[in-house]
């Protein structure tokens, strides 16, 4: 068994230490995809965020304009970019602010946990995906969240 944590964060339990419930990798799989059509790929409750992933495949090969959108206890944040076909891209938050929900995200092809090096937490945590190009031939939208739920 492992010791609990302890710190100022202030957390339930013995220490401050927070208890978090392990839950597999979410993967949804979007085929096709209609164009501007925003959606859900993940919701929950007391999340820990630790990966979000996106991959977008289509026959060409070709590179198509993807959004993801977290809304995190009512804030928004959003992200908007040309992904190549069949990259995995890591989300994270960025460490500026969102403009309104226009911005505060970001995107890499190296692994990045969702909060760059930490997770990113949230009482009501939203993800939402939409392609904003026109669909390839097979166009699919895949996307993945790995999480914790306290």
């Amino acid at each position: 068994m492992c010791p609990q944590a302890s710190g100022a964060g202030g957390g339930a339990g013995k220490g401050g230490a927070q208890p978090y419930k392990d839950h597999d990798t979410t993967l949804n799989v979007i085929q096709p995809p209609i164009q501007n059509t925003w959606y859900t790929m993940f919701h929950d409750f007391n999340v820990r965020l630790i990966w979000c992933t996106l991959i977008q495949i289509n026959d060409e090969t070709a590179q198509h304009q993807v959004e993801i959108r977290w809304t995190i206890d009512g804030n928004v944040y959003d992200l908007s970019f040309l992904a190549n076909n069949n990259t995995v891209y890591y989300i994270y938050r960025d460490p500026t602010p969102s403009s309104g929900g226009t911005a505060g995200l970001l995107q890499t092809t190296s692994t990045q946990n969702a909060a760059f090096f930490v997770d990113k937490r949230g009482l009501d945590f939203l993800i939402e995906m939409r392609l904003t190009d026109v669909p390839g031939t097979n166009q699919a939208i895949y996307a993945g969240a790995t999480y914790e739920t306290s």
